[in-house]
C-alpha cells in the first residue's frame, strides 16, 4: 500500500467533496478537485471555487462556481469521463447545472442544481439547496434565500426529477406529500428538508434522508425512505438516527445507523429486512460507508478522535476489518468548515482518494492498494 498527496503544495486549498461521487477518470490519471483561497471560514456568495483536475501533481482549471461548500463542493463529477464535467453554479438569478469540457468550453446546461445524477437512466434529481443551507450550512448554498423558508411543508418544493436529454423537470414529491407520507408527530409538525438523496445503480429509485429543523440546541429527527420514478414513497425506518449510506445493488444498501444500536446495517428496501454487521472497528464511530466497485469490500472514514481520523477497510470474504490509515485532522471552531476524509474508490477499485488537513492545509491524497 502506498499513500501520497496528489494536489500541488502551493498557496491554494484543494478538496474534492462527497464520498459517493466519482473523482477519477477511467485511466486514474485525472482526479477532479476544487481549488479555493481559504480554509478557515465558510464561503460567501462572492467566493469563487475554481474547478478542475490534477494530473501528475499539476492543477488544470476547467471552470469556476460560486455555489459550493466544503462538504460536497459544487457536486462536481465527470459528465463524460476524462472529457467533461457537470457541476452546480449560480447564474445571477438562480441555481443551475453546467456541463463544461475540460478545455473550459461550456457544452450544455440545466436551469436547476442537481443533488444526484444517474447517467444510465438519463435522470437527475434537484432539491432546494438554499433550504439545505438554512438547515446545515456545510451542505447547502447561500446565493439566494429560500423562497419557502417560512413554510414547514410547501406544496411547490421538494424532490424534482429531471430528464437529462429533454430537460423536462417535474415535481416528483412535494414536502406536503412527504408530510402526509410520514404522519408521526411531532416530526411532521416541524419544517422538513431532504438532506441527502442518491439514485440506486440503475436509476429506478432514490434513497433519501428526510429531516426536520430541530428546536434550538436539540438534534433533528431523520426518516430513511425510498422514492421511485413515479413518486411512490416507501418509509424504511421510523425516527431512529440514520446517517451515511451506500447502495450495493438496486434493492440493497448499507447504512450507518442506530437501529436500535449504532453500527453498520444491511438493508433490503423491498422486504424491509435488515441485519447488523457486528464488527468493533466499524461500530464505534459514524462513518461514511462506501462499497467497493466489485462489492467485495467497503471503506469508511470516521469523525475525529483526539484530532485523528481513520479510514477503515472491511473484507466480506474474510469477514475482517482493518484500519488503512490514521491521520491528523486540524481542529475547527465551526463544524461546517471541517474536513471529513470522504474516502472514495477509483472505478477499478485499486485506489482510494480522500480530502485531508493532515499537514495543516486542505489537500487531496490517495492510497494505492
Amino acid at each position: 500500500m502506498q499513500k501520497r498527496f496528489i494536489t500541488p503544495e502551493d498557496k491554494f486549498q484543494y478538496f474534492f467533496g462527497y464520498y459517493d461521487l466519482q473523482p477519477y477518470d477511467e485511466t486514474n490519471e485525472k482526479h477532479l478537485v476544487h481549488r479555493v483561497k481559504f480554509l478557515d471560514r465558510e464561503p460567501t456568495a462572492e467566493d469563487i471555487a475554481e474547478l478542475g483536475y490534477v494530473k501528475d501533481g499539476t492543477f488544470f482549471k476547467i471552470s469556476e462556481t460560486t455555489s459550493w461548500n466544503f462538504q460536497q463542493g459544487s457536486m462536481m463529477q465527470w459528465y463524460e469521463s476524462g472529457k467533461s464535467v457537470i457541476f452546480n453554479d449560480f447564474d445571477g438569478k438562480g441555481y443551475v447545472s453546467r456541463v463544461v469540457g475540460i478545455d473550459g468550453k461550456e457544452i450544455d446546461g440545466y436551469d436547476c442544481p442537481f443533488a444526484t445524477i444517474n447517467f444510465k437512466s438519463g435522470k437527475a434529481v434537484s432539491i432546494n439547496f438554499s433550504r439545505i443551507y438554512d438547515f446545515r450550512r456545510g451542505y447547502g448554498y447561500c446565493n439566494i434565500p429560500d423562497p419557502f423558508a417560512n413554510v414547514n411543508a410547501p406544496d411547490d418544493d421538494g424532490i424534482f426529477l429531471v430528464d437529462l436529454r429533454t430537460k423536462e423537470k417535474k415535481l416528483l414529491a412535494s414536502y406536503s406529500v412527504m408530510k402526509k407520507a410520514f404522519e408521526e408527530k411531532p416530526f411532521t409538525d416541524k419544517k422538513l428538508v431532504v438532506n441527502h438523496i442518491t439514485f440506486n445503480p440503475s436509476g429506478t429509485k432514490c434513497v433519501f434522508l428526510l429531516r426536520n429543523f430541530p428546536d434550538g440546541g436539540k438534534m433533528w429527527a431523520t426518516v430513511l425512505a425510498v422514492i421511485d420514478m413515479a413518486g411512490n414513497i416507501t418509509q424504511l425506518t421510523k425516527f431512529e438516527v440514520n446517517s451515511h449510506y451506500s447502495w450495493k445493488d438496486d434493492d440493497n444498501l448499507m447504512i450507518y445507523s442506530g437501529l436500535p444500536e449504532w453500527g453498520i446495517y444491511f438493508f433490503n428496501v423491498i422486504t424491509g429486512e435488515r441485519r447488523r454487521l457486528n464488527d468493533p472497528l466499524c461500530d464505534h464511530n459514524d462513518i461514511h460507508c462506501n462499497y467497493s466497485p466489485d462489492r467485495k469490500s467497503f471503506i469508511g472514514d470516521g469523525y475525529p478522535y483526539n484530532d485523528m481520523r481513520s479510514i477503515y477497510y472491511y473484507d466480506f470474504t474474510d469477514k475482517k476489518s482493518k484500519e488503512l490509515i490514521k491521520v491528523y485532522s486540524s481542529p475547527v471552531n465551526d463544524i461546517d468548515i471541517r474536513c471529513d476524509l470522504h474516502a472514495r474508490w477509483s472505478k477499478d477499485g485499486k485506489r482510494i482518494s480522500y480530502d485531508t488537513t493532515e499537514d495543516g492545509n486542505r489537500r487531496v491524497a490517495e492510497i494505492i492498494l
